[in-house]
C-alpha cells in the first residue's frame, strides 16, 4: 500500500514536468484545419477524426494523459506529430513546403504508414480504411498539382548567380 501511494505521488509530482513543453498552454483548438486550402467535407472529416489528435492543435487529451510517465509519452507523440505536420498552422507553411507536405501526406496515406501503429493500439478507430486512404491520397495529389500550377505562374526571381 505504501509503495502504491509513493508511486502515485511520484506520478502526480512528475506530471508537472513537460520535457517537450506544455503543449496544452499555447494551443489554439479553435484554429481550423488546413486553413486557406479548399478541402472537400469528406476529406476534412477524415483529417479531423483520424489525424487531428497528433497533427493539429485540436488534440483530445484522454484521462491517462494527465499522469507521468504516460503524459510524457503522449506529449512526445503529439510534439513529434505537430513538428512534422501541424494542420492548424497550414497557412504558415510556404507554398513549396505545402507541396512537400502534400507529397508526404499522399505517400503515407497510400502506404498505410499513418496513423502510426503504436497509436492505433489505444485508438483503433483512428485506423484509415482503404477508402479513406484513397480519399486522402487523391485529394493530396490534386491539391499538390494545383499549388504547383500556381507556383509555375508566379514570376521567377533571379537566382544569385544571375544578378
Amino acid at each position: 500500500m505504501f509503495v502504491a501511494a509513493l508511486l502515485l505521488g511520484a506520478s502526480i509530482g512528475l506530471s508537472f514536468i513537460h520535457p517537450w513543453g506544455n503543449l496544452r498552454d499555447n494551443a489554439q483548438p479553435e484554429a481550423p484545419l488546413l486553413a486557406g486550402t479548399p478541402v472537400p467535407a469528406e476529406v476534412r472529416q477524415v483529417f479531423e477524426a483520424k489525424c487531428a489528435d497528433c497533427h493539429s492543435e485540436k488534440t483530445h487529451w484522454p484521462v491517462y494523459s494527465v499522469l507521468a510517465p504516460g503524459s510524457w509519452l503522449l506529449e512526445r507523440d503529439v510534439h513529434m506529430g505537430r513538428q512534422h505536420l501541424d494542420l492548424s498552422r497550414w497557412q504558415t507553411y510556404s507554398r513549396e513546403s505545402q507541396v512537400d507536405l502534400l507529397t508526404k501526406i499522399a505517400a503515407e496515406a497510400h502506404n498505410g504508414q499513418m496513423p502510426v501503429k503504436h497509436y492505433l493500439i489505444l485508438h483503433p478507430k483512428a485506423r484509415l480504411s482503404a477508402a479513406e486512404q484513397q480519399l486522402i491520397y487523391e485529394w493530396a495529389k490534386a491539391e499538390r498539382k494545383q499549388i504547383r500550377q500556381q507556383l509555375a505562374r508566379l514570376p521567377q526571381e533571379p537566382r544569385n548567380d544571375e544578378k
